[in-house]
């Protein structure tokens, strides 16, 4: 979408309900970890989402993605750097980097597509002020 990137960063302690039985963080949670980036994000530039949800509109995950790089464990500094890696009026792909704070290391990265759905459940047209945060925010030209 460009060469001048802007991320929204999302910082997390690793905790013991983060890791599994070898004391590693499980895979999963790096799936949950892209849904609560993009929805502090959203809760900060777009609060009304609670009442769109509400009358049943909302975000469906049309595909989610990780490559695996390194392993974390409990107590590492994880740093979430998201973009937008592609956007329309109906549609928001995110892209994720995992970084280690403590390491320095990239422990993975992941992409999410996201598509804004009416109470049927189609395919249906952003709220104005929910693309325009999106736009603003990440410095998208349109």
């Amino acid at each position: 979408m460009g060469e001048n990137i802007k991320y929204y960063e999302y910082r997390r302690i690793v905790t013991f309900d983060d890791t599994n039985s070898v004391g590693n963080v499980y895979f999963a949670k790096f799936f949950q970890w892209m849904g609560s980036c993009r929805e502090v994000i959203t809760a900060e530039h777009y609060p009304e989402l609670v009442d769109d949800i509400k009358r049943g509109f909302g975000f469906a995950t049309e595909f989610a993605h990780i490559d695996y790089k390194h392993e974390c464990f409990l107590f590492d500094k994880i740093l979430i750097k998201m973009s937008v890696s592609d956007l329309s009026r109906t549609r928001i792909e995110f892209a994720f980097d995992f970084l280690n704070e403590n390491k320095n290391t990239l422990l993975a990265t992941g992409k999410q597509a996201v598509i804004w759905v009416n109470p049927q459940h189609r395919p249906s047209i952003m709220p104005d002020k929910l693309f325009n945060s999106i736009v603003d925010y990440f410095g998208i030209e349109v």
